[in-house]
């Protein structure tokens, strides 16, 4: 694809290299060609004006008609050197010299010079070029019929007027066709550089356009190539940001129980008065902080883990009975009752996940526990239905208002009961349940308990 980039630049370049050179010698050829036409003009001048003064100093012998012929006739004669000299080859300062003295002005001069160099071998300026030679020589023949005039005079010779008035004539004639010819030659001349100068400037531009689209096409698609890159990078970056924000939110809300039933430990501990039992509490929370240095070395593995979904073959009694470990003890000291009954004892999903939801649920009704109630329990349920696992949580706590069933799974959705909730714990286990493509219900009664009901595929 870059060599492909460089030869359109390349080309492109080339192209409008050539455009622009086309048109740079179009302009030269059609600055000639102006100013052989204002060349023959002052030629055509000229000789009609030396023709008019020869005719009147030989009908009343003025002398200074016949120096105005003199000088007049030096216009076309100067023309003359100038062809001579540069069909020649000979010092192009002759012709300039040459063209000066036929009255063409000297800004002319270069380019009348250069289209005689460049194109008297072309056949359409040869012709131009013969024409001019036949006027020469017809301006020669003038001259001649002027002197014989001059010199009769002069000499008071008789000589036929008449016949002399008809040869200038005929001569005058003969140089108008003449004149008419090299002026239709160089009129075709314009015309063909401009039909050349167009059709060449149509194939350039034609080039330029199309390696232009090309270029175009290309650089479109590369950019829209890169955009894609990008947005898929900021799409990637935007989802990883996402992803160890929410896992920071699930470390931070999901340690939090474990440090309360810890606490609730200590409390154990102070009240304790048997030595012999504290170490076997303090075992207890080496435990509890064991299980929570592997849950966050598997929150941060999911980090790594490029989508965070693998799916993994779980044993749930060891989940449950890790979970059940951290959360033994409420606040006050009190020991947690627990109550499993598990059917199904593996499940294929990401254990994080899992984590989190056996871990919130059981928080939750820790922390939403009721002790005006003799006894505060929590039973943790799976079993198989229609080749799905069905989980089931169900405490005997202070149960949900039904106002705020529909709110409960919200981000920062807070009930009111506890003023340290962050509100994030339901919504973080919606979320991961949805990951696994599962789904959870909720039943509640307020003031008898609640029940999450998880459904997970198999």
């Amino acid at each position: 694809m870059k060599k492909v980039i460089v030869a359109l630049t390349v080309t492109v370049l080339m192209a409008t290299v050539a455009i622009s050179i086309t048109h740079y010698y179009s302009v030269k050829i059609l600055s000639a060609s102006r100013a052989y036409t204002n060349f023959e003009s002052q030629y055509s001048k000229g000789e009609q004006d030396a023709s008019r003064h020869l005719m009147n100093y030989i009908y009343n012998h003025d002398e200074i008609e016949y120096l105005y012929f003199k000088d007049d006739i030096s216009v076309p004669k100067g023309d003359s050197i100038a062809r001579d000299a540069l069909a020649s080859g000979k010092d192009f300062r002759i012709a300039r010299i040459g063209f000066l003295m036929a009255g063409n002005h000297r800004d002319d001069l270069p380019v009348l010079v250069w289209f005689f160099q460049h194109f008297k071998n072309e056949l359409f300026f040869k012709s131009a070029i013969k024409t001019w030679q036949q006027s020469d020589a017809l301006v020669e023949k003038l001259n001649a019929v002027g002197a014989l005039a001059y010199r009769n005079i002069r000499l008071r010779k008789p000589y036929d007027k008449e016949d002399l008035i008809l040869q200038i004539n005929t001569i005058s004639d003969d140089l108008t066709i003449t004149q008419q010819n090299f002026s239709a030659i160089l009129g075709v001349t314009s015309r063909m550089v401009d039909h050349y100068v167009f059709i060449t400037d149509m194939v350039i531009s034609i080039i330029i356009l199309g390696c232009s689209g090309l270029l175009a096409g290309i650089m479109l698609r590369k950019l829209h190539t890169s955009k894609k890159v990008i947005i898929d990078q900021n799409l990637a970056l935007k989802s990883m940001n996402e992803r160890i924000n929410k896992f920071a939110y699930i470390v931070a809300h999901d340690l939090r129980a474990p440090i309360a039933s810890l606490t609730g430990l200590v409390s154990v501990l102070e009240r304790e008065k048997d030595l012999t039992k504290i170490s076997s509490y303090t075992e207890v929370m080496r435990e509890s902080l064991l299980l929570q240095d592997k849950y966050v070395q598997d929150v941060l593995y999911s980090i790594r883990n490029e989508n965070g979904e693998n799916a993994e073959l779980c044993n749930l009694e060891e989940v449950v009975n890790d979970t059940i470990s951290q959360n033994g003890f409420f606040v006050g000291g009190e020991e947690v009752k627990f109550l499993s009954e598990l059917d199904v004892w593996e499940l294929k999903c990401n254990i994080t996940n899992i984590k989190v939801v056996f871990n919130n649920l059981i928080s939750n009704a820790i922390k939403y526990a009721d002790f005006n109630k003799p006894e505060q329990w929590i039973k943790v349920k799976s079993y198989r239905q229609d080749q799905r696992c069905i989980i089931e949580i169900v405490d005997n706590g202070l149960g949900i208002k039904a106002e705020q069933k529909g709110n409960i799974f919200n981000k920062y959705f807070k009930s009111g009961i506890n003023k340290k909730s962050m509100g994030l714990g339901l919504y973080f286990t919606k979320q991961a349940i949805e990951e696994m493509n599962g789904t959870i219900a909720v039943k509640s009664l307020l003031g008898i308990g609640t029940s999450f009901i998880v459904s997970l595929p198999l």
